[in-house]
């Protein structure tokens, strides 16, 4: 499964249906299209074009709906290049992604802003890709956690080489952080921020493994749970 995917309603190169295709090729079982909503980073789903993004990706269920479920998402740049302030309530997407919250080399707003933002949203709310050992490294993580729960907050596991260090993940260099997750209510999903290769559509096997090696299933089970649909 694999729940960060970009097509050619933004920046990818694949449209959504030869994604699916070849997801159900490879016998992939889970999958969601994630497409930028409008930002100045790249090219992006402007929101004239957000209900026509939906209605394409709830016909692609309809059709491959028997071989595999199809999940709607949107990747939100959490920075002074989108307008924050204007963003619509997304009806029909399942779960939104973060990206930058609280990264200071991408200009991401603080982690308060999201919280802020977040009430006037009832999908899941998931940060994408983060760096948490840099971005929250002056954090108590107990208390971020405890944020995170009581603001129905959760945290993505990207396999992508751009989120690694020294070819660690983000997630594997925050280890600490992740044990005192797997204590509290906070969705975790995986990812690998799929845009020109469809190899990438499998790549999510490090952060599965990640999961079972920090007893994070509880946490994942928890993010399937929110991010289904209510049509199935």
């Amino acid at each position: 499964m694999n729940f960060h995917i970009h097509s050619t309603w933004s920046d990818g190169t694949y449209t959504p249906e030869i994604i699916v295709k070849e997801a159900i090729k490879r016998k992939i079982d889970k999958i969601a299209i994630t497409d930028h909503y409008f930002t100045q980073k790249t090219a992006s789903l402007p929101a004239k074009y957000l209900k026509m993004y939906v209605e394409d990706l709830k016909a692609l269920r309809v059709k491959y709906g028997q071989e595999l479920d199809i999940y709607i998402g949107v990747e939100i740049d959490f920075s002074p290049r989108t307008d924050i302030d204007n963003l619509p309530d997304f009806e029909g997407v399942d779960f939104l992604l973060f990206e930058y919250v609280q990264d200071e080399l991408w200009d991401g707003y603080p982690l308060w802003m999201l919280l802020k933002l977040r009430k006037r949203y009832k999908q899941p709310v998931i940060l994408a890709h983060n760096d948490i050992s840099k971005n929250f490294r002056d954090a108590d993580y107990v208390s971020l956690a405890r944020v995170m729960e009581s603001d129905r907050i959760g945290i993505e596991l990207n396999t992508n080489y751009n989120y690694t260090k020294l070819d660690m993940p983000f997630y594997r260099l925050a280890e600490d952080f992740f044990r005192v997750v797997r204590e509290y209510n906070i969705p975790v999903s995986v990812g690998s921020d799929m845009h020109d290769d469809l190899n990438e559509l499998a790549n999510v096997e490090d952060a599965l493994t990640f999961i079972q090696e920090l007893k994070l299933d509880e946490n994942f089970k928890l993010f399937l749970k929110e991010v289904e649909p209510n049509e199935r």
